[in-house]
């Protein structure tokens, strides 16, 4: 293998290929990068057996082959060489010489035989707008649980027809539902499927960058996303999702209207004093005024009222302040509507609509 490629082009790729590296290191290969010229290519690809990505490149190929190398060591190294052409020439066994300007290096690789194959491909395929795919993924994946015994909640659902695209994930304390209207070509019926949280975060990158459409299709087994010349293949989620629509307060009748950028503003500088363990804080509804309460025993308390549209009974309920702040984080709206029942049903959350979005967020209540 002999080849040479652009610094800038080669660490773009590199990057993107870094989410599907296996962190743990349970089985050597799996902490490697497979490098394969073709033509006038090289393909850079990596893979935790669950989600692989690969990208590709311009090279200058003077003969063809296939290795595999450290994924870290060879991102460090591309990383700190100047801003000039690198040449990669592999010596038949297991060295890669790496040369750029004065700078040398000789990293050790594995042969291509432990690698494991990309997953076949042999299916149907759809076309999806990119930029509502990136703002609906960002805004969903923070209420994916964390805890690795709840396999059907530790991705989101994804939901695909002809005319709409929506995300909804949720923790079992709070759910986040996104729709956006738009027209999908190729779709012959519903799609539903579960996006592990990794592979959501990997396609929230991959269409960070301004790409038009984003090429998508599943199988019984695994999901496929194709924007640009980058490739992101995901092992399917097995299992129920949670029936969404029993979550979503259909009866919450009061509603306040909140500034977003005020109301995220105070509730950081109330939740300061609320208990570390639970973040608890009070939210004391009244006509044209909300009013923020924490107190943490053996601390303090504070407290701090904004202004709000609202008409109604007076009420109180109690929310997770981090809760709160995780679904603010990032909020491209400037108003923030709370729809509420009483204290102890769930809270609904809808931002101020944007475009052809549907925004929800749902929040189950405390016991203060």
């Amino acid at each position: 293998m002999d080849f040479v490629v652009k610094k800038t082009e080669l660490l773009r790729e590199l990057q993107h290929a870094q989410g599907g590296v296996e962190r743990k290191a349970t089985v050597p290969i799996l902490s490697n990068l497979l490098l394969e010229t073709t033509g006038n290519t090289l393909a850079v690809t990596a893979t935790d057996l669950d989600v692989t990505m690969q990208c590709t490149c311009p090279a200058s190929i003077k003969a063809s082959g296939a290795l595999t190398v450290s994924a870290r060591k060879l991102f460090d190294i591309v990383r700190l060489l100047p801003e000039a052409d690198i040449h990669f020439k592999s010596d038949g066994q297991s060295w890669v010489h790496i040369t750029c300007e004065r700078a040398k290096f000789k990293i050790a690789g594995l042969s291509k035989e432990n690698f494991p194959d990309i997953p076949s491909l042999d299916m149907k395929t759809m076309l999806l707008p990119a930029q509502p795919l990136h703002y609906m993924s960002t805004r969903c994946a923070f209420a994916i649980t964390q805890e690795e015994s709840r396999y059907t909640l530790s991705g989101a659902l994804m939901i695909v027809d002809s005319s709409k695209v929506t995300f909804v994930a949720t923790d079992g304390h709070r759910l986040v539902f996104i729709s956006h209207a738009t027209e999908v070509e190729g779709v012959e019926s519903e799609n539903r499927v579960l996006v592990p949280k990794k592979a959501l975060n990997e396609l929230s990158k991959l269409t960070a960058e301004g790409d038009s459409t984003v090429e998508f299709g599943h199988s019984e087994n695994h999901l496929l996303f194709r924007v640009g010349d980058r490739l992101l293949v995901s092992r399917v989620l097995t299992g129920q999702f949670p029936n969404y629509n029993m979550v979503i307060p259909q009866e919450n009748n009061q509603c306040a209207v909140l500034n977003a950028t005020e109301f995220g503003a105070a509730l950081k500088r109330v939740s300061i004093m609320a208990d570390e363990e639970s973040h608890a804080v009070r939210f004391s509804v009244k006509e044209g005024q909300l009013e923020i309460q924490s107190s943490g025993t053996e601390i303090g308390e504070a407290k701090e009222a904004l202004p709000a549209n609202y008409q109604g009974a007076g009420l109180e309920i109690g929310f997770n302040a981090k809760y709160v702040l995780d679904f603010l984080a990032g909020l491209g709206s400037d108003e923030i509507e709370l729809h509420l029942r009483d204290g102890e049903t769930q809270g609904l959350f809808n931002p101020k609509p944007e475009g052809d979005y549907r925004h929800q967020y749902v929040l189950m209540p405390m016991k203060l």
